[in-house]
């Protein structure tokens, strides 16, 4: 594989357009929250685990852009190579700049190349390794050169798939050393939020829960202390390791949490109170396969309660940042964006119903000390008495397609 090849062949097309005017209602709705969209599933780029291209009713980058600032989204993730490229590198950094656009993630796309079939960062052969090192090191760099947090990384498509193949031992020190690398290439300024996943349709992962994710976060900066102070006095380590702490987080996606048939309350409040969790890709799926469905969807009480644990700790207070994270195989892609937001402030809706009848009542109310069936009977007591809630109308994508000419 020559990289240079791969980052040509990858790239998506892209235009200048200046702004045009957003859509009120749709930034009222947008505006208490730090709302932010993968890309690829409005550009179906990409394709899924499933087929190649999706329902038609993709749009091209430079129009996706526009869509996101119309609504009031904040901020774009993007894959490298993929969606952003160093041949429309300018051009897209013009688009977001115009618009106020934050750039969320530039994530190493180390899963399209034949060459990362079975694996990445943590495959057997070293020159894959390198490869795949060398990718996150250029997708960091761009991170650090626009300022993002963090670089997401799923690391779903790297691991095993049999027995007496690999070395799980190997492989997450392999996965470790390679945080570590990618972290030190840019001196901490950009961090990385790990996506762990239990399995992706050709192996099993090196990260699969949202508690090896946080072991690995820990030992990835204790690896980076103990390389500093090769070259550090013991006084002046803290000093030189300041850059790096805190800079390893958790990205979880719903999804990949209900695979291993957990809770992603508890995932969320594990990670938050670890002040790991950098970011939410709030989906859904049935727990046997990773289609990608919008949140709150098929669980709603976890999605309830996730909720509500965010709000307790005040997450969003903190900088959470949620980017739902979807493949509308069979929908209109960019209703089924919308619709995630209407979800997701739908459930922060109820969640805030939950909390005043904490306050009024006690938290002991929904758990020390009682049963299943009168939690329950109270949640269903506040769902019913309704929330305060205005969606976003499915109608402005159709008006947003008419606007532009799509």
């Amino acid at each position: 594989m020559d990289i240079n090849s791969y980052l040509r062949e990858n790239n998506l097309e892209v235009k200048y357009i200046p702004k045009g005017e957003v859509y009120e209602d749709a930034i009222k709705a947008t505006s208490d929250l730090h709302f932010s969209a993968g890309v690829w599933y409005l550009t179906g780029h990409l394709g899924d685990r499933f087929s190649p291209v999706q329902t038609g009713l993709n749009i091209p980058l430079w129009a996706a852009i526009e869509f996101l600032y119309r609504i009031g989204v904040k901020g774009v993730s993007f894959h490298y190579p993929g969606e952003f490229s160093d041949e429309y590198e300018d051009i897209i950094i013009q688009l977001l700049t115009d618009r106020g656009l934050s750039i969320t993630s530039i994530a190493a796309n180390t899963f399209s190349h034949p060459v990362f079939k079975y694996s990445g960062p943590a495959a057997s052969d070293p020159k894959v390794r390198g490869l795949a090192l060398e990718l996150n090191k250029r997708a960091q760099a761009l991170g650090a050169k626009y300022g993002t947090l963090f670089q997401t990384d799923w690391a779903g498509r790297d691991g095993f798939d049999g027995y007496f193949l690999y070395d799980s031992v190997a492989q997450w020190e392999w996965t470790r050393q390679a945080y570590a690398d990618i972290l030190m290439s840019v001196g901490g300024k950009t961090g990385i939020a790990i996506e762990f996943k239990p399995y992706d349709a050709p192996e099993q992962s090196v990260i699969k829960t949202a508690e090896e994710t946080l072991m690995m976060c820990e030992e990835v900066e204790n690896l980076i202390r103990e390389r500093l102070k090769e070259d550090v006095e013991d006084k002046e380590i803290e000093t030189a390791f300041a850059p790096y702490r805190g800079k390893m987080g958790v990205n979880i996606e719903d999804a990949h949490v209900y695979l291993s048939t957990r809770k992603v309350s508890e995932a969320v409040a594990k990670c938050i109170r670890a002040d790991r969790l950098f970011l939410r890709h709030e989906n859904d799926c049935e727990g046997r396969i990773d289609n990608d469905r919008i949140f709150g969807s098929l669980h709603f009480f976890d999605a309830l309660e996730a909720t509500f644990v965010q709000l307790k700790y005040e997450w969003d207070n903190n900088g959470g940042i949620h980017e739902p994270d979807i493949f509308p195989q069979k929908d209109d892609p960019l209703k089924a964006y919308i619709q995630s937001i209407n979800a997701i402030n739908f459930y922060y809706a109820l969640a805030k119903r939950v909390m005043e009848e904490h306050e009024e009542k006690g938290i002991e109310g929904f758990y020390a000390g009682r049963g299943a069936a009168e939690v329950y009977s109270r949640l269903l007591d506040i769902i019913s008495k309704g929330v305060n809630y205005t969606p976003i109308d499915l109608k402005v994508a159709d008006i947003f397609r008419k606007d532009m000419g799509l």
